[in-house]
């Protein structure tokens, strides 16, 4: 699972947009990993829409994958489908990624709208411990339910095909029983696709929401580190509930979900998207919101190695460069010094105390002293990784006593 960060990396990417039957957001945030592995996909047609979040472990290659995937079979697709259709293919996708040089596994959360007057009906797969969960009828609804290793019908499987089941994991290493990819555990000889240590056959199950002027219905799809700390289904639910009664900006509320996930003891990469269904069309186009932004976080840790070389990878996928991301953040500061709303700009500031106050943005002069800061920040080395967190993840996580200093040694561990 890599080691914790001393400080969590809470730059978020944020995506929202819609048409005109369905309205969706997302925040995605790297958390105390030193990593970001995670990708989602909204795909609109006229009609009908497909939402998926994937939860990649050793590597974000299987869940970048997916989503790249996935929206060239939505390219294709002509709606309704059987939910046996919806099974066959998400195992061609897997299938398709095993035969090309598979380098990690996801997990895959996802449904597809169908609208049909005022009400729509959400087909929704599930492979892995990503979890999609509803508000309908003012009431929460988990439309899907996590493969662990330790369901009895995922043990026999896994025994059946030649593995074992230990603490909690499959062969005592991967924490889910269903995934996209990891092709070391889908090699039982004869087994096929579906019978394998590891399988990537979804779960498949139906819900009908309203659609209508005064509906409250609305989807969440997260993956599993909103749930990681104290943060449970029915809370998910409520906090979503409770910030749309103020709040229209669907990207800003699911990134709101992975700061109170953090705060409630998440110690994993976080994404949460919020799907309502009603008119999106203007969500993120003509709202005064963009459709997709990169908002940079807290620069808390600049002393450790570990925190800003995943600060800088976050921002990589945000389409920045470390002096990019860094002066990004310095306005930011600059502003909420102005309208003195956080004791904490003023620390966070003494970082960029060599800044030159009155260079103007974009000239080659303040570029310098950005890319200067970054060189010095470098230069000063830092431990990669707090033991400490990482022990205690461990013993969160039931790894024994005897396994911890292993552990703490291998960064390639198919934690999910």
């Amino acid at each position: 699972m890599g080691m914790m960060l001393p400080k969590p990396v809470v730059s978020s990417i944020r995506e929202r947009g819609g048409n005109e039957n369905f309205r969706f957001g997302s925040g995605c945030v790297n958390g105390y990993r030193d990593n970001m592995e995670d990708a989602h996909i909204a795909y609109h047609k006229d009609n009908w829409a497909f939402y998926g979040v994937f939860d990649g472990h050793c590597n974000d290659h299987c869940s970048v994958y997916l989503e790249a995937e996935w929206k060239r079979v939505c390219d294709g697709l002509k709606m309704p489908i059987t939910d046996e259709k919806l099974k066959s293919i998400a195992l061609e996708i897997d299938q398709k990624y095993l035969d090309n040089l598979p380098q990690g596994g996801s997990t895959g959360t996802f449904f597809f709208a169908i609208r049909d007057g005022d009400k729509a009906t959400l087909q929704v797969g599930n492979v892995g411990d990503s979890r999609v969960l509803a508000r309908i009828g003012g009431k929460p609804v988990a439309l899907t339910e996590d493969h662990k290793p330790t369901n009895d019908e995922e043990r026999k499987r896994i025994v059946a095909c030649r593995g074992f089941v230990e603490n909690a994991r499959v062969n005592g290493s991967l924490a889910l029983s269903r995934a996209f990819g990891d092709a070391d555990y889908k090699r039982f000889e004869g087994g096929g696709q579906l019978n394998q240590q590891v399988i990537a056959l979804p779960d498949v199950t139906r819900a009908v929401v309203d659609c209508g002027p005064t509906s409250t219905d609305f989807a969440v799809l997260a993956c599993d580190g909103v749930f990681e700390g104290n943060f449970s289904n029915e809370e998910v639910i409520a906090f979503v509930g409770k910030q749309l009664e103020t709040e229209s900006d669907l990207a800003l509320i699911g990134y709101n979900v992975c700061i109170e996930a953090i705060a409630r003891g998440s110690k994993d990469n976080i994404s949460c998207m919020i799907v309502q269904f009603k008119d999106g069309s203007a969500h993120g186009k003509t709202d005064g919101l963009k459709h997709w932004e990169f908002v940079p976080g807290p620069f808390a840790a600049p002393n450790h190695g570990g925190f800003r070389k995943a600060y800088w990878k976050m921002a990589a996928k945000g389409g920045l460069e470390p002096a990019e991301v860094l002066e990004k953040r310095y306005d930011a500061l600059v502003t909420l010094k102005k309208a003195g709303t956080d004791p904490q700009v003023d620390l966070e500031l003494e970082v960029f105390k060599d800044i030159p106050a009155g260079a103007a943005a974009g000239t080659p002069a303040r570029k310098t002293a950005f890319e200067r800061l970054v060189q010095f920040l470098n230069s000063q080395g830092g431990g990669d990784s707090d033991p400490t967190a990482a022990l205690l993840a461990l013993q969160q996580r039931g790894v024994p006593l005897s396994a911890l200093v292993d552990a703490l040694q291998n960064r390639g561990s198919d934690d999910a």
